[in-house]
């Protein structure tokens, strides 16, 4: 089978670690984990690194670094690996699609890792050639996609490191781009410490950026007011979470706040039974509310309505509806 990449036994002391070209991972570990290194001292390798041949002799890494480190320091290794043959050298499509398959066997690739492979791929390649690669990691095949990924390499390294481990959602680290650098690390650190998931994420970012602007001031000094109102509070994670969000609310959106606790009070004074539930209109944009009940079954209901009808069909509250 005449393919660009053939299983090779290399000698370790042939691989340069040190050439970075094609990494992947922009916040590798110092070294290897424990669990990895126990993995290869009882099965050995079991995914082959990907390499390319430079020269005789010479290879530099594509995939599968941490592997090859957990060996690197026995003389005379050899490992086993799957080697792109130097005469693909300048074919940075075969390349790059070979190095994209091997990181998705058993794996996925984090957003940053997806926005640094697709830096390279648009270096090097066609718009048209790159798209192609989007269906590969779940994306419809839109020439703006790989441009909107590879600016969040723009985003502040903490940011960065947030949507590498998972703790800020995309739609989050994309918000994050429309503050200043320093902004961006404490919000990204804030979302960590608080432990917000995605919907929470994305109020935070929206409040913040609104009172910001509104009050021309920073997010540290603007979270600074908020701690120095709740310095004396004994919070835990999600009771302060719940109090800064509640706050930001209130300080961007002070007469919203208000109309909606005056609703919670007009609720609350009704007493109304299980099963029935009174709205607001969105915004509360005019006076009327809707009121919902909730019957366990059409065959109650059906056995309710002529008595709701009757009360519904009433002159006195027609005209009060009026």
């Amino acid at each position: 089978m005449n393919t660009p990449a053939q299983y090779r036994q290399v000698l370790v002391e042939d691989i340069d670690l040190s050439d970075t070209r094609y990494a992947l991972n922009p916040f590798p570990p110092a070294r290897p984990n424990t669990q990895l290194s126990e993995s290869i001292d009882t099965f050995g390798i079991l995914h082959p690194p990907l390499l390319l041949e430079l020269d005789t002799n010479n290879y530099i890494v594509l995939s599968g670094r941490k592997r090859i480190q957990v060996v690197a320091e026995e003389v005379d290794s050899f490992i086993t690996a799957i080697v792109i043959n130097r005469s693909y050298i300048n074919q940075p499509r075969v390349i790059l699609s070979t190095l994209l398959q091997h990181q998705l066997i058993g794996s996925h690739l984090g957003i940053i890792e997806q926005a640094i492979f697709f830096k390279k791929a648009m270096a090097c390649l066609p718009t048209e050639e790159v798209i192609r690669f989007l269906p590969i990691m779940g994306y419809k095949a839109k020439p703006h996609i790989p441009r909107e990924l590879i600016s969040l390499l723009n985003l502040n390294s903490t940011a960065q490191f947030g949507l590498h481990k998972g703790v800020l959602s995309l739609r989050a680290g994309k918000k994050l781009l429309q503050f200043p650098f320093e902004d961006q690390r404490v919000l990204a650190e804030l979302i960590n410490e608080l432990q917000l998931g995605g919907s929470k994420q994305q109020k935070l970012i929206d409040l913040v950026l609104e009172l910001t602007k509104r009050s021309q001031i920073s997010t540290d000094e603007l979270l600074n007011r908020w701690q120095e109102k709740e310095k004396d509070k004994q919070h835990n994670g999600p009771q302060k979470a719940a109090s800064l969000l509640s706050w930001l609310q209130r300080k961007c959106c002070p007469r919203s706040v208000a109309e909606e606790d005056n609703f919670k009070k007009f609720s609350r004074r009704l007493e109304l039974p299980a099963g029935v539930r009174i709205s607001h209109t969105l915004s509360f944009e005019d006076e009327r509310v809707t009121l919902s009940l909730e019957f366990s079954s059409r065959r109650i209901l059906e056995k309710q309505w002529p008595r709701i009808r009757s009360l519904l069909m009433n002159q006195d509250l027609g005209a009060v509806t009026k």
